[in-house]
């Protein structure tokens, strides 16, 4: 399993845009095979920080939806919210014996 955090600063005055945006992207994450949970988490005091962390079943499974024609075409529709480009940070399990 691994995690994937994605980091977007929006402009102030298009959050509640961005959240229309956000609330289609999950619909559509989560019939992708693989996709386990995602949720939205805003930076504390700043509301138009905001993180997106998601769980798949694998590597595999993130790259097929974030490749995904849908992915790009709604990131791209969203991009004139975001402040600057997001950045993404994939996290794995580490097993420590």
């Amino acid at each position: 399993m691994i995690r994937v955090i994605i980091e977007r600063a929006i402009n102030p005055k298009k959050v509640e845009e961005y959240h229309g945006f956000i609330r289609k992207a999950k619909n559509k994450a989560s019939n992708v095979p693989g996709f386990l949970s995602g949720e939205l988490l805003n930076i504390l005091g700043k509301t138009n920080q905001v993180i997106v962390m998601s769980c798949w079943d694998s590597l595999e499974a993130w790259e097929i939806w974030a490749e995904s024609e849908q992915r790009l075409e709604l990131l791209e529709a969203m991009r004139p919210l975001l402040e600057s480009d997001e950045k993404v940070t994939i996290l794995e399990s580490t097993n420590i014996k």
